[in-house]
C-alpha cells in the first residue's frame, strides 16, 4: 500500500515499537483527515481509555456497579494489601527503592514524637527553674529547637502520608478504568475477597490495544464495526485460504485468524516493512495466553506476513499453498483495488468471496473503476454492505462483498 509516512511511537505492557504512521495516499476531498500518531506511555500506568466500554463478565450475584463499588472500597485487609503493594513497586526515585514509604513514615513519626517529648521536657524546665538558671543552661534553646524539630518531621509525616494517599487513589482509578476497558477483570480470592487483576496478554487484549490506538490517532485500521462485519462473513463462508492486501500493524489479520476454520490459513501481504515488522510482533503477542494454549494451533503460527507489492505477490500466493483462494480482502491503495483483483482473478476458488473496503467514500474516487468492474461484470455478484468509517460514527461507509460465480 502507497502510503506516506511519519514517525511515531506505540508502546504496550509488554513491547514499545517506534513505527511510522502513515497516511493512504490517494485520498478524496471526503477523507482528507490526517492519521496523526503521538508517543504513549506505558499503557499499565497512563492508557486510561476515553472510547466505548466493553461489559466485563461479572459474578452472577452482582451487577457491574456493585463489584465496582467493592473494588472502589475494598475490605479492610485488602486494602492494606494493596497499599503495602503500591509502595513496594515502581520507586520514582533513588531515595525511594532504598527507603519505601513504610520505613520513611515510621523514621518521621518516630522523630516527631521524640521532639514533642522533648519540646514538653524543655517547657517544663523553663517553668521551673528561674530565669537565668535557665539561661545559663540553653533551656530556652533546647525548646526552640524541638519545636523546630517537631514541626518539620510532623509536616514531612503529613506531606509523605497524603502523598500515599494519593498514590493509592491515583491507581485505584486506575484501576478501576482498566476494569471498564476490559484489561482488568474482577473476581473473589479463596477468603472471598473481591479482587481484581490485569488479563492476560492475548489475541482479544492486542485487538483492544489496537482499536483504543485507532480511536485515539485515527489510525485506518480496519475498525470493529468492519471486522464484526467480515468475521460473520468468514464464518458463513468458512474459507480454507484467505488473503489479505494490507496487514499495516495486524489488526485485520487478527480478527481474521480468530473465525478462521481448522486447518485454514490466512496470507496477509504488506509493501511496506516497517509495518509487516509491527504486525509481525504483534500476531505474536496475539498467539500467547491460556486459550491460545487450547487451540490446536496459536492463532499467529495460522497467519503468513508476506513482504511486497501485492500485485506482484497475488498469483504466487495459490502456487505455494497448492490450492486456490477462497477469501480475499482487498484494504489497500484504493486507486490499485482492481489492480489487485484482476492480478488474483485467475487463482480464485469457484464461489471465493472478495471484500473491498472503503467502497463508501472512494466510491466517486480511487475504487470507482473497481465498482463499476465487479458490479457490470458476469463473473461476479456484488452487494454492498453499508457502515460508517473506522473511528467515525458521522462518515458513512461500505464494503463491496463480491462472490466469484
Amino acid at each position: 500500500m502507497l502510503r506516506q509516512l511519519k514517525t511515531a511511537t506505540y508502546a504496550s505492557p509488554t513491547l514499545a515499537i517506534p513505527v511510522n504512521r502513515l497516511h493512504r495516499a490517494h485520498c478524496t476531498s471526503r477523507r482528507q483527515a490526517q492519521w496523526l500518531t503521538r508517543s504513549s506511555k506505558s499503557s499499565t500506568d497512563a492508557d486510561v481509555p476515553k472510547q466505548q466500554q466493553e461489559q466485563q463478565q461479572q459474578q452472577p450475584e452482582q451487577n457491574p456497579q456493585q463489584q465496582l463499588q467493592q473494588l472502589v472500597e475494598p475490605q479492610l485487609d485488602a486494602s492494606k494489601r494493596r497499599q503495602l503493594e503500591d509502595e513496594l513497586r515502581d520507586p520514582k526515585n533513588f531515595l525511594e527503592y532504598f527507603l519505601p514509604r513504610p520505613l520513611r513514615l515510621a523514621f518521621f513519626g518516630f522523630s516527631a514524637a521524640s521532639t514533642f517529648v522533648a519540646a514538653l521536657i524543655s517547657a517544663a524546665q523553663l517553668i521551673q527553674e528561674p530565669a537565668l538558671l535557665a539561661a545559663a543552661t540553653g533551656g530556652a534553646q533546647n525548646l526552640v529547637i524541638n519545636v523546630i524539630g517537631l514541626l518539620v518531621f510532623g509536616g514531612l509525616f503529613y506531606a509523605d502520608s497524603a502523598a500515599g494517599e494519593a498514590r493509592v487513589e491515583q491507581r485505584r482509578q486506575l484501576r478501576q478504568a482498566q476494569i471498564k476497558s476490559g484489561d482488568r477483570e474482577v473476581f473473589r480470592d479463596e477468603q472471598g475477597q473481591t479482587m481484581s487483576r490485569l488479563k492476560e496478554v492475548d489475541d482479544d487484549w492486542i485487538a483492544r490495544r489496537l482499536e483504543r490506538w485507532g480511536k485515539r490517532d485515527g489510525m485506518p485500521f480496519l475498525g470493529p464495526k468492519k471486522a464484526a462485519i467480515i468475521q460473520q462473513l468468514l464464518q458463513q463462508h468458512q474459507p480454507q485460504l484467505a488473503v489479505e492486501v494490507g496487514t499495516m500493524a495486524g489488526y485485520s489479520a487478527i480478527k481474521i485468524a480468530q473465525v478462521l476454520p481448522p486447518g485454514g490459513r490466512l496470507v496477509s501481504i504488506e509493501k511496506d516493512l516497517s509495518w509487516l515488522l509491527v504486525a509481525k510482533r504483534f500476531l505474536w503477542q496475539a498467539s500467547q495466553g491460556e486459550a491460545n494454549k487450547q487451540r490446536s494451533t496459536p492463532l499467529g503460527s495460522t497467519v503468513d506476513v508476506w513482504w511486497g507489492d501485492a500485485v506482484s505477490k497475488l498469483p504466487e500466493v495459490a502456487s505455494k499453498y497448492g490450492r486456490p483462494i477462497d477469501f480475499l480482502l482487498l484494504d489497500g491503495t484504493p486507486k490499485e483495488t482492481l489492480a489487485y483483483l484482476q492480478a488474483a482473478e485467475q487463482h480464485l476458488s469457484p464461489g471465493a468471496m472478495v471484500v473491498a473496503d472503503n467502497a463508501g467514500v472512494f466510491a466517486e474516487g480511487g475504487m470507482k473503476p473497481y465498482l463499476q468492474y465487479v458490479r457490470g461484470s458476469s463473473s461476479y455478484s456484488s452487494r454492498y454492505i453499508a457502515t460508517t468509517l473506522e473511528w467515525r460514527d458521522d462518515v458513512e461507509d461500505g464494503l463491496e462483498v463480491s462472490t466469484r460465480l
